[in-house]
């Protein structure tokens, strides 16, 4: 869960580092933030700096997973369905940047993808990371599909 409103980013890249890490060599979100603002790891540890309490970017999710060992493979558009399983079969995390709003956006992990029969015919369905636990539950591709602003793929 997101520590703070404004800390998905965070959230998400943290989640990939601890997956390419591990938990000991995991930096906390607080470290996270500071870092990714060119502060002191402890800047915004130490009594919940308000300063720290920013929205992040995408660059600065991608700086973050290289700088601890990850490596991120491109900025992507929205793709189609078997695009997206294609990657997350190939064993590489999405990190998806999507609309929350009129003016805000959000960030999750994308980790699975299975497909479902519907009154409709066979759909794909996402399965999510969602630091904000808006998405708890698997979702249609098609609901997803409209919100998606761009991707971060992980090797």
């Amino acid at each position: 869960m997101q520590e703070t409103q404004v800390w998905c980013w965070a959230a998400v890249a943290q989640q990939i580092i601890h997956f390419v890490r591990g938990p000991a060599q995991t930096p906390a979100r607080c470290a996270l933030v500071a870092m990714a603002n060119g502060a002191h790891p402890q800047f915004c540890c130490n009594q919940r700096n308000p300063a720290c309490v920013r929205t992040g970017s995408i660059q600065q999710i991608s700086a973050l997973i290289g700088q601890f060992g990850g490596r991120f493979a491109a900025y992507a558009p929205p793709a189609d369905p078997m695009t997206v399983y294609q990657t997350l079969a190939s064993g590489r995390a999405i990190i998806l940047h999507i609309r929350s709003g009129m003016s805000t956006s959000h960030v999750v992990v994308l980790r699975g993808m299975s497909f479902i029969f519907t009154p409709q015919g066979i759909q794909p369905v996402l399965h999510i990371n969602d630091p904000l636990a808006y998405y708890t539950q698997p979702v249609l591709f098609a609901q997803l599909a409209p919100l998606w602003i761009e991707a971060l793929v992980i090797n």
